[in-house]
């Protein structure tokens, strides 16, 4: 599962970068960097929201680094840089997001299986 979501982010890196002069392309387009940085502080407070400050530190202060970068970028009116850093920021945002539910997932599969062997402890204490 941890292999999926690692290949994830990097299609999801790859897309950015080869969306990246597209979005030079409209680097006038204010609008479209506020909507793209809107979306970034979105998926930012959705990893917050799952828990990924526990689970994903690292990632999730990458994706919160990047999103105040997006943020002074529209600030200095450079919305290519601004687009960019907060697909950046959204991508590693669901990162953040997958790592904890990735986490939290192995963590019940865990618990499954202690439950598992102490069932079978108690099942060879009985009487045959």
């Amino acid at each position: 599962m941890n292999e999926l979501m690692q290949r994830r982010h990097v299609w999801g890196l790859a897309l950015i970068v080869l969306a990246a002069p597209a979005a030079t392309g409209c680097a006038s387009n204010g609008p479209l960097a506020s909507t793209t940085v809107a979306q970034a502080e979105r998926a930012v407070d959705e990893a917050q929201q799952s828990g990924a400050a526990l689970s994903a530190p690292v990632e999730l202060r990458t994706a919160e680094d990047k999103l105040k970068a997006a943020q002074a970028a529209v600030a200095k009116q450079d919305y290519g840089q601004a687009i960019r850093l907060a697909e950046q920021a959204a991508v590693d945002a669901d990162y953040a997001r997958a790592r904890t539910a990735s986490e939290r997932v192995r963590r019940m599969a865990d618990e499954m299986r202690q439950n598992i062997q102490t069932l079978r402890q108690e099942l060879e204490r009985l009487p045959q």
